[in-house]
């Protein structure tokens, strides 16, 4: 642990060092250092900023650590984008190592709360949030994790939509920044010919979807083969993310809890990446 702290606090401090973010003097805590308090928090103590920001100060890693709501604003006010960009910089690494070009798109469920409770949810407000878990044979009220990965788990990509927004279209909306000759596996909720072709035609990437039985354009069976075994390791992905998780995801506001979601998922990258 004590490795970790000091390698995620040069890790922030030198990114934001190279986009030339800078601090004000008089601030008591550095971004680098909230930054590291956040990240800390996901890996270790399951999202709970508190007890991370007691146990850096008390072993004197940041002994000029901000009070427990001053460092909650602190961290509110880093913009997003510059989460988005350290997760960016870690699947460039990500990229460069897999030779094999094979890549695998999913998606998870997160649950804001029970669907029976929806109606009284303060956090969200709208149908477009409630979804159906296929694997649990449920539906839930939240939102959806979308997801790309090497063919050995690690995140290149991802996009966080209400739960309703079906796996395709939120395929759609994501870059898809891979390079070219790449193969990307996913199930058949991403069946969409026209969709395949565009994509191998502009972006010469070749999407492979598991297809169902009355299907016109039906896979080999090698192909069957390695995409069911391939597909395995991107759910492995999803349940080592849902470990970190603590039983229930505390936030006050919408903006605040898909912050704690990015959060999470720039954490599992980086612990993947050290």
């Amino acid at each position: 642990m004590h490795t970790k702290i000091i390698c995620i606090y040069c890790i922030c401090d030198d990114f934001l060092s190279t986009f030339g973010l800078r601090d004000d003097k008089q601030c008591r805590m550095t971004s680098a250092e909230v930054l590291t308090v956040a990240i800390i928090s996901a890996l270790f103590f399951n999202g709970n900023l508190n007890r991370a920001r007691m146990v850096l100060k008390c072993d004197r890693y940041m002994p000029n650590m901000l009070s427990k709501s001053r460092l909650n604003r602190r961290l509110h006010e880093i913009d997003i984008s510059i989460w988005q960009s350290i997760f960016h910089a870690i699947s460039e690494i990500f990229h460069k190592g897999n030779e094999s070009l094979e890549y695998l798109v999913d998606s998870m469920p997160v649950e804001v709360c029970m669907n029976v409770r929806s109606y009284r949810c303060k956090l969200l407000t709208g149908k477009q949030f409630i979804g159906f878990c296929k694997a649990k044979k449920k539906f839930y009220y939240g939102f959806k994790i979308h997801m790309i990965t090497t063919a050995d788990g690690k995140p290149v990509e991802f996009i966080i939509t209400p739960a309703s927004i079906a796996d395709i279209t939120a395929f759609r909306l994501m870059e898809i920044d891979l390079p070219q000759g790449a193969f990307i596996y996913g199930d058949k909720a991403y069946t969409e010919y026209s969709f395949e072709d565009s994509l191998q035609e502009f972006e010469e990437i070749k999407l492979i979807a598991d297809r169902k039985t009355n299907a016109t354009r039906q896979h080999s069976g090698y192909v069957q083969y390695l995409q069911s075994i391939l597909r395995k390791r991107i759910e492995t992905t999803f349940s080592q993310l849902t470990n970190m998780f603590p039983r229930k995801i505390h936030a006050v506001t919408k903006q605040g809890f898909l912050l704690k979601l990015i959060i999470f998922i720039v954490s599992f990258s980086l612990e993947q990446a050290l």
